[in-house]
C-alpha cells in the first residue's frame, strides 16, 4: 500500500491542514482578544463622554449663574458711579445757581 500514489501524501497533508487550523485558531484568538480590548476601550470612552457631558452641563449652569452675579455687580457699580456724579454735580451746581438767584 505504500506504493499507492494517493496514500503517500496523506500524513503530510493532514499535518499541513492541522497546522493551518492551528494558525487560524491563533488568529481567531488574537482577533477575539483585540475585539474584547476594543469593546473595553469603547465602553471606557463612553463613560468618559457621559462624564464630560455632565461636566459641560454643570459648567454652563455655573457660567450662567456667574454671569448674572457679575451683571448685578456691574449694575450696582454703575448706579453708585451715577449717584456720585449726580451728587458731585449737585454740590458744584447748587452754590453756583444760588449765587445767581
Amino acid at each position: 500500500m505504500s506504493n499507492n500514489p494517493n496514500n503517500s501524501g496523506q500524513p503530510n497533508k493532514t499535518q499541513s491542514i492541522l497546522q493551518e487550523v492551528d494558525k487560524v485558531k491563533d488568529v481567531m484568538h488574537n482577533n477575539i482578544g483585540l475585539m474584547l480590548n476594543n469593546h473595553d476601550k469603547a465602553s471606557n470612552l463612553q463613560d468618559k463622554t457621559a462624564s464630560m457631558s455632565n461636566n459641560a452641563r454643570l459648567f454652563k449652569k455655573q457660567t450662567v449663574t456667574i454671569r448674572r452675579q457679575m451683571w448685578c455687580r456691574n449694575m450696582k457699580l454703575q448706579l453708585i458711579i451715577i449717584a456720585v456724579v449726580i451728587l458731585v454735580l449737585a454740590v458744584i451746581l447748587i452754590p453756583i445757581i444760588m449765587k445767581f438767584v
